[in-house]
C-alpha cells in the first residue's frame, strides 16, 4: 500500500497583524518525521500546532503550544511515529504564532520603571488604568505631551518591531490601524509598546539593544487619538491575548516609586 504525508500550513497573527519571521518545517526519518522550526525574530515566539494524524503517534501533547528560542534555526519541535508499518499515514497541521512565550510567570513583578520622558519635564496622565474611553479592563497610560517630544526607554529591551510611516490620525476607532509604534521586548520575557509616535519619529531600528533612560524617538497624534500624546502599555504576549500590566516608576526626584494615577501630573527629575 502507498504510504504519503500531506502537510497544510496556515499562518495566523494576532499581534499587531504582524507577518511572523517563523515558520515550521518536517524532515523524514525511516520511523516517521521530525518537526522543526525556524525564529529569524529578535524575541522567542509562541507557536500552537494543533495536527490531525492518520497512523501516526504525536510525542507530547496534541494542540500544544511551542516557544521557539530568538534567532533560531532547526529547533526541534516534537516527532511524529509511523504505528502500523505498511499501512498509509497522513498528517495535517496548522499553526498561530505570536510576539513572546506564552503565560509567562517568571516576569518580574516587582520591577520599577522610569518615566518616559527627560528630565525636567512634567506630563500629565490623560487616561490610566481602567480608564473611561479606551482603557476599559485595561492596563494602558497615555500622557498627554506636545507632538515631537523626545521620548524615552523605561526599561532596557530590544526591538523587535517599528511602525512609523502613517500620517493619520483621528478620534474614531477606525484610525487604530493607522497608529505608529515602537515595540521594545525586554530580558524578563515582557514588553513595552509606545505609541502614537509621529510620521518618522523613530529613531531606533529593529534588532537594536536600548539601554534604560535612551533617546527612542518623539511623540505624535496618529492612529486613534483626540489629541497629541503617547500611548504606553505595559504586557505580556499570550498566544491569542495581551495581558496588560499595572507597573510601577519612579517619579519627582527619583526615590518615589508609585503607581501611575489618572488626571495627575508627574514630574520627571533625575
Amino acid at each position: 500500500m502507498k504510504k504519503y504525508i500531506l502537510l497544510t500550513l496556515l499562518l495566523l497573527t494576532s499581534l499587531c497583524k504582524a507577518a511572523h519571521k517563523v515558520k515550521i518545517y518536517y524532515e523524514q526519518h525511516k520511523d516517521g518525521y521530525s518537526i522543526y522550526a525556524d525564529n529569524d525574530e529578535f524575541c522567542p515566539m509562541s507557536i500552537k500546532v494543533p495536527f490531525t494524524l492518520e497512523n501516526l503517534n504525536l510525542a507530547g501533547e496534541n494542540n500544544a503550544i511551542y516557544i521557539v528560542n530568538a534567532k533560531t534555526k532547526r529547533q526541534l519541535l516534537t516527532t511524529l511515529k509511523i504505528t502500523k508499518r505498511g499501512k498509509a499515514y497522513k498528517v495535517s497541521y496548522k499553526y498561530w504564532s505570536n510576539y513572546g512565550t506564552h503565560d509567562n510567570k517568571d516576569f518580574d513583578i516587582d520591577y520599577v520603571y522610569d518615566l518616559p520622558y527627560k528630565k525636567s519635564n512634567t506630563f500629565k496622565i490623560h487616561q490610566g488604568y481602567n480608564g473611561a474611553f479606551s482603557h476599559r479592563n485595561e492596563n494602558l497610560l497615555d500622557f498627554t505631551m506636545p507632538i515631537g517630544t523626545e521620548l524615552l526607554a523605561v526599561r532596557a529591551g530590544i526591538v523587535i518591531r517599528v511602525v512609523d510611516s502613517n500620517d493619520k490620525g483621528c478620534a474614531n476607532e477606525e484610525c487604530k490601524k493607522f497608529s505608529n509604534f515602537i515595540t521594545l521586548y525586554h530580558s524578563d520575557g515582557t514588553f513595552a509598546e509606545y505609541a502614537h509616535i509621529r510620521q518618522n519619529g523613530s529613531e531606533v531600528k529593529i534588532g537594536d539593544h536600548i539601554d534604560k533612560g535612551q533617546l527612542i524617538g518623539y511623540s505624535g497624534n496618529v492612529g486613534w487619538t483626540t489629541g497629541p500624546h503617547l500611548h504606553l502599555v505595559l504586557f505580556n504576549q499570550n498566544i491569542d491575548h495581551r495581558e496588560t500590566l499595572k507597573t510601577k516608576f519612579r517619579t519627582g526626584d527619583g526615590s518615589t516609586i508609585e503607581y501611575l494615577e489618572e488626571k495627575k501630573a508627574y514630574l520627571r527629575n533625575y
